[in-house]
């Protein structure tokens, strides 16, 4: 009996195997119909009962206007929870589709036995696949209930006049009608369409620079050749290492990762920058290491970082700007009066505390750190003099012989940016210890300073922006550079900061938007003027591919689950998709205001970086190199987050 009963489960368990084998399912793909039909039935209940609660509720009389108010933030969640699931039947709609496809490719091939296969089947099951498809879409694209007009943000007066509709879809959802957790990110599926759209750009991109300048810094797409701007260490090919893994291009990750391990070689007399060595080539390394677990990537990193070292040999520790990294000969430019550059000498922390931690070899994070103690020593003034309310501003120049600043003005765009992104993100990147206070307390000076200081804006539209001090005066201008900022912003977003902070953001990122949408052809410029009356204007007209709205719009989805920020993103993918793309790559523009510009001839290797990755992960899923897990350095290379116990900042 025991045998019995033994058999008899394990006969039921080999039936339903053998039904549900993939040799079986090859014969009878019928089979996959009732199950196709059951979850397309239940998309459509909940669809349905979502439907009836919102009519529900906008037929309910409002008596007053606190309870108004409270069903208006009701009515947006289930907007808001409406979109998602339109999104998820149209992911069902395509994967139907792509079963019908299958099954019409099978029925189309010769068979040994039509009659034993079902073959004759296999059409009708590919036409009712279709109808379910088509039924979906049709389902997914209905008139929804009108979305819930906005209430005006009582933390946002100002942004009111040209940021309330919420009707349009064409801003953001104030942070009062927002239902998320503040210290934590939110969890959403991907957009598997959009997803895997900018994955064939990434495909396209790496082809052409693969078959015309692989082992060169950068691709010409259009004349087909290769060029050398960072010392010939193949900055694209480094660049992209962690964005062909994240994308799964396992067989292009392979190639690159041989050609590291058996071409490449630093003993280059080439004077090359410090800065982007180390943002591009440590910053990458590190980066695939951490996805791939291949030591290769830390004994190379370890080999270049030492050519670096004579960098930092100064009176002060400030490292020099430039170096060759065959001779170790290192100095500054003469346009900068022999001094560093402030984003130049603060963007190198995360990378070198990296390597610390895997090398278990601390003089690199020692290094890298104290650059930042001495530059901010609260003790010593260096011939600062920052403006009124201004006080956790940097100037952008500091002579790393005498230890003076050499100049006043400050800018988040240029040759500033990234200072202040790496005090925040050194805090996150060590686990917001104790041991790393000494960063958040530096970023949220700057924070109050660049508040105070530099936020204005514009007429007659109320944008927000960020401008600039030329040591005198504020400078109404904005770089696409400093487009990071909303990302910045909502990355120091918890605690009493973060209503402040992820308000501002959203403001700018609206901005940062409008010099997409403003141009003829939806792609910002290298910087923007605001002339009062005139709101913004292009200051200089070119496009270089840049990634820095992308990515703050990557971090606002992942901080709020507001669609509207991949809905943007998806804009700005397909101007570049219309304007950029090349037979061969991808190219930059010289002119966005032109309704059919004119390109240049340069694929610039923080495309592959950093833009196309920054939009894959807008539209992945959240839990894909998760904000709780991960922190980007400023070339969009992820390095884990770890707990911390000790810095040499203090």
């Amino acid at each position: 009996m025991k045998m019995s009963k033994s058999g008899s489960r394990g006969g039921s368990s080999r039936g339903l195997f053998a039904y549900f084998h993939p040799a079986s399912l090859a014969r009878r793909p019928q089979r996959l119909l009732p199950f196709v039909v059951a979850v397309c039935i239940m998309f459509f209940f909940v669809l349905e009962q979502q439907r009836e609660s919102l009519e529900l509720s906008e037929g309910e009389d409002v008596p007053s206007d606190v309870e108004q108010a409270s069903q208006m933030a009701e009515l947006e969640k289930l907007s808001l929870r409406q979109q998602v699931l339109a999104q998820e039947t149209r992911n069902l709609a395509s994967e139907a589709h792509r079963i019908a496809e299958s099954l019409k490719e099978k029925s189309s091939r010769p068979l040994a036995n039509p009659s034993q296969t079902g073959a004759t089947q296999v059409p009708k099951v590919a036409l009712q696949a279709d109808r379910i498809a088509e039924s979906l879409k049709e389902n997914s694209s209905r008139p929804q209930v009108q979305s819930v007009p906005s209430m005006p943000s009582i933390t946002t007066p100002a942004a009111t006049s040209t940021a309330t509709k919420l009707g349009t879809r064409d801003t953001w959802i104030p942070l009062n009608q927002l239902n998320i957790d503040m210290d934590g990110w939110v969890k959403a599926g991907p957009d598997l369409e959009k997803r895997e759209a900018v994955k064939r750009a990434m495909q396209h991109a790496w082809r052409g620079y693969e078959r015309y300048a692989f082992g060169m810094d950068e691709l010409q797409p259009k004349s087909h050749h290769g060029k050398n701007m960072f010392a010939g260490l193949g900055a694209t090919i480094i660049d992209s290492l962690d964005t062909l893994w994240i994308m799964d291009m396992k067989d292009e990750f392979n190639r690159a990762q041989n050609w590291v391990a058996t071409k490449l070689n630093f003993n280059v007399a080439f004077e090359t920058s410090v800065f982007e060595t180390v943002i591009r080539i440590v910053g990458g390394f590190m980066a695939a290491f951490d996805l791939s677990g291949e030591r290769v990537f830390v004994d190379k990193c370890v080999e270049l970082t030492e050519r670096l070292i004579p960098a930092y040999r100064t009176p002060t520790g400030i490292p020099y700007n430039i170096i060759n990294l065959a001779t170790g000969m290192a100095k500054n430019p003469a346009w900068t009066q022999q001094a560093s550059t402030l984003a130049e000498f603060g963007t190198q922390q995360l990378e070198f505390v990296a390597l610390s931690r895997t090398t278990g070899d601390e003089k690199y994070a020692r290094m890298a750190e104290y650059v930042i103690k001495y530059a901010t020593d609260p003790a010593v003034a260096r011939n600062r003099h920052p403006p009124h309310n201004g006080d956790g501003l940097y100037p952008l120049f500091l002579n790393p012989i005498s230890g003076m600043w050499t100049g006043q003005k400050i800018s988040f765009g240029a040759m500033g940016d990234s200072f202040f992104e790496y005090l925040i993100k050194m805090w996150v990147q060590g686990g917001r210890t104790k041991a790393l206070t000494r960063y958040r307390e530096l970023f949220d000076k700057a924070m109050d300073g660049m508040i105070k200081v530099l936020i204005h804006k514009s007429t007659p539209s109320g944008l927000t922006y960020v401008a600039e001090w030329n040591g005198a005066a504020v400078v109404h201008k904005m770089d696409h550079l400093a487009c990071f900022v909303p990302g910045m912003l909502a990355l120091g977003a918890d605690g009493e900061h973060a209503a402040k902070y992820i308000t501002l953001a959203q403001e700018l990122m609206h901005t940062c938007v409008q010099m997409y949408k403003r141009q003829p052809t939806g792609l910002a410029p290298e910087m923007v003027l605001f002339h009062s009356g005139q709101d913004m204007v292009s200051g200089a007209h070119h496009n270089l591919l840049r990634p820095e709205t992308v990515e703050s719009l990557m971090i606002l989805y992942r901080k709020t689950g507001d669609p509207i920020y991949r809905q943007w993103g998806w804009e700005i993918f397909q101007a570049f998709e219309k304007h950029c793309r090349v037979a061969d790559g991808y190219a930059g523009l010289r002119d966005v205001r032109v309704a059919t510009p004119v390109q240049d001839d340069t694929m610039q290797s923080f495309f592959l970086a950093e833009t196309l990755k920054y939009l894959y992960l807008l539209f992945d899923d959240t839990s894909h190199i998760a904000m709780d897990e991960w922190v980007f350095n400023t070339e969009a290379h992820p390095t884990r987050i770890f707990q911390r116990n000790h810095s040499y900042i203090n």
